[in-house]
Order: structure tokens, then sequence, then C-alpha cells
């Protein structure tokens, strides 16, 4: 068995060492993932020679086993650093960008989706299991969104559970035809989006109390952002002369949007990407386009290639221009404006109007 000092750890810079009597001490360097074994030869007690061996792979049981994990918030595993932040898992990435906003320092946060990635698609991973079990607090959307994961988290979740968007304050548009379930991209109403930041506030405030002030201050401060981010797309939107506020998309992600600031919105498909286009939906939207004479027409970051495609054949067909590329599911890349939401936002507003206009 590895024996390990937590005072050594503490104060090492390099990689974690795990010393065994005897033997010598094993490292694991998390930024290459493998071990290295220093062998040192002692005659007598001097030290004269150290001999540096790669040993091998990565072994994650090793690593559990001797209690190091590295603690990192990109990978969905929820293991802590040894302090005594609480560990909050989010399931798509507008979730965990706002959890990240109130968390600051005080806790960690996993975002189990990555940038793109379709939640109505999203294939699990044994590491969500992992994830999700480990959790102080699990923050989804709802509205059956996450439906590849609500039976983890029914089934595995030990920490407080909050689906952001079930709630009174969130008032659900439409029923999706495959599911039955509301729409659930209500994200797309900025003022709905400050009531997740609301409950999240709050269920981070429960699950740690000794930092609910901090909390608390951080999500005053967002919300006041969301505010300002509410009254300048409206602004934007109304240099869209009404009659040319027709948007039509990949699928049906935004009449959360559309009802917020007085646009139409039309899409080659329903509320989930699990639905398959027909040529019968191509056909019907294509007249439409002809006959309201849209301007535009919009592809999408996460969803299949063969929707867009069917909008590109829409705008060919019609002489609509493809507008830009708006951002439904999921934000941007890491490193890029649109990897907040405040981005993302701001960017498909930017983007329809220039657009539309």
């Amino acid at each position: 068995m590895f024996w390990s000092t937590r005072r050594y750890l503490a104060e090492s810079r390099g990689p974690t060492c795990l010393a065994r009597p005897a033997a010598g001490i094993l490292c694991f360097d998390e930024s290459k993932s493998f071990f290295w074994s220093l062998k040192i030869s002692t005659p007598g007690l001097s030290m004269r020679r150290i001999v540096l061996t790669w040993v091998g792979a990565f072994l994650p049981a090793m690593v559990v086993a001797s209690g190091c994990g590295s603690g990192a918030t990109d990978a969905p595993i929820a293991d802590g650093d040894g302090s005594n932040r609480i560990t909050i898992v989010c399931t798509t990435t507008m979730i965990a960008d706002l959890a990240r906003v109130i968390a600051g320092d005080d806790a960690d946060v996993v975002g189990i989706m990555k940038a793109g990635e379709d939640p109505h698609v999203y294939e699990l991973r044994p590491r969500d299991t992992q994830a999700i079990a480990r959790a102080d607090l699990v923050l989804m959307n709802g509205l059956h969104l996450e439906a590849q994961l609500d039976h983890v988290v029914e089934n595995h979740a030990k920490g407080k559970v909050v689906r952001l968007a079930e709630t009174e304050k969130i008032k659900p548009l439409g029923v999706d035809e495959v599911s039955g379930a509301p729409d659930p991209h209500c994200w797309f109403n900025v003022k709905y989006f400050s009531v997740f930041a609301e409950r999240a506030r709050d269920a981070f405030a429960e699950v740690d109390p000794d930092h609910a002030e901090a909390y608390r201050t951080r999500a005053a401060a967002y919300i006041d952002e969301l505010t300002l981010l509410h009254e300048w797309a409206g602004e934007r939107i109304a240099e869209i002369p009404r009659e040319r506020r027709i948007m039509v998309t990949s699928h049906d992600a935004f009449q959360y949007l559309g009802k917020a600031y007085d646009i139409e919105v039309h899409a080659v498909i329903g509320m989930s990407t699990e639905e398959q286009p027909t040529g019968r939906d191509k056909i019907a939207l294509q007249k439409l386009v002809s006959d309201r004479g849209a301007k535009a027409v919009f592809i999408e970051t996460s969803v299949s290639a063969a929707l867009n495609d069917m909008v590109r054949q829409i705008a060919d067909a019609t002489g609509a221009k493809i507008g830009g590329t708006l951002y439904s599911d999921s934000l941007g890349d890491p490193a890029t404006p649109e990897s907040t939401y405040l981005g993302m936002f701001r960017h498909n507003i930017d983007t329809l109007v220039e657009a539309l206009r």
C-alpha cells in the first residue's frame, strides 16, 4: 500500500508524489497524465543517485486509492481538491456559465456538456454518473431538456437537485410533438434566465450557508447585467422594421426570444433535434419564406449538418440569404466571447439585426 504525507503534498509545487518505504517515490504528473518513479540509491545516509523512470500510463484507480484527485472543473469528475469548497454539477453550458459567475472562488463548478453538444441527443458518459453522485448540488434546466440524464440524476444524485426552469415564475411555451413536454428553451427570454440566477443563488446559499452572502452579492451583480442585456436587446431589435421580423431557423429553439422581442419564429423541425425533417417540412417552410418575403434564414451551431443543409436549400430555392449562425442549445467554444451567456446572447441579437433590418 502507498502512504502519503499531507504536508509534503501541500507543499509540493510539482507532480503529486506518493512515497512508499524502501521503494522510492511514485509521482503523478497531472499535466502529462502519467506516473514517474524516482528510485533512490542511498549507500549509508547520503543520497548518491536519483534515477527518473517512466512507469506507464495514467492509472485512475491508483489515484483514487491514494486519495489524490486533480479537482479540475473542465472534466465532469466531481473530485474535491482537499478544500472545503462544495461541488456544483451543471448539465448545460448555459447553466455552467451562470453557476461559475455566482460561485466565484467559493465553489467548484463542473459542467457535464461541452461547447457545441446538443442536450436533446446528448450521449451519457460513464464519468457523468460519477460527477452527479459526488455533487453537493446538481443544477439542471428541466422541462425534459436533459432526457438522457434524468434517470441518472434520479437514481444517483445524493445532493440537492434543482431544475431551474421548473418554477411558477416561468411560463412554458408550446408542447413538443415528440416528447409531449413544454418548450425547454426558456433561457432565450433574459428575464427567465434571471429567474435561473435567482434559483441557483438560493440553492448555493442553502447548500453552503457559510458563503451565502458572497453568492447573493455576485448573483445580484449578474442579474443587473442581465437586466441591461434585456434592455439592450430590445433596443437592437427595434432597429428591424416590424414586417421584417421573421426568423427562420434549423429547429424551434427561439420561441421565447420571439415572444420577448416581438419576432415571428419558424423552423425546419420542432423543439427537439431528435426529430427528422421531411420533404413536407421543407416545402412548407420554403413557401412561407417566399410568401412572406423573409430576407434571411439562419443555421445553428449545435444541430445536425442535415438540418443546416435543409436551411441552405430553402435559401437557395427562395433567394433568401443565410443571415448567419445562431447559438441555440449550447454556448460557444472556450476563450471566445460566445463562451458566456452574455456573449452568446449579444452575438445572436447582433446577427439577427444585421441580417433582417
